[in-house]
């Protein structure tokens, strides 16, 4: 008895779990990227459970929208080393204008992200019993 033919199988044919197993392993570029594949794809890549761990190792990655804040986020991590966050560690009265500037949209992107985090943590709280 010869062995049946493998037939090929699209990535959008296996189940929810399956999909979100897979997303799981990938970081946030990947996971955005695949989304941007098809709908169905999408549809994973904004299923809040995937987002239960967040880390960001730069202020850009803040803003480009590759993570879904959500009910399942439980750890947070902001943290990045670059000769620009050196310079927001030096007294204030020490930096010059162009590093206050830095200093200053620094603190507004992360301002405004944990804002956001917070927010969606209260909204969550609220309608849960």
């Amino acid at each position: 008895i010869w062995p049946t033919p493998l037939t090929a199988m699209h990535i959008t044919q296996l189940n929810w779990e399956c999909l979100l197993h897979i997303f799981s392993f990938l970081d946030k570029n990947s996971r955005k990227s695949l989304a941007q594949t098809c709908q169905r794809l999408l549809r994973v890549f904004q299923d809040p459970s995937l987002w239960h761990l967040l880390q960001f190792h730069s202020p850009a990655e803040l803003t480009k929208g590759n993570f879904v804040l959500g009910p399942a986020l439980r750890h947070l991590s902001i943290c990045w080393h670059s000769s620009q966050v050196k310079v927001c560690n030096v007294e204030d009265w020490m930096k010059n204008t162009l590093q206050k500037d830095i200093c200053n949209v620094h603190k507004h992107i992360v301002n405004d992200f944990l804002l956001q985090v917070c927010n969606r943590r209260e909204m969550h709280e609220t309608i849960l019993p």
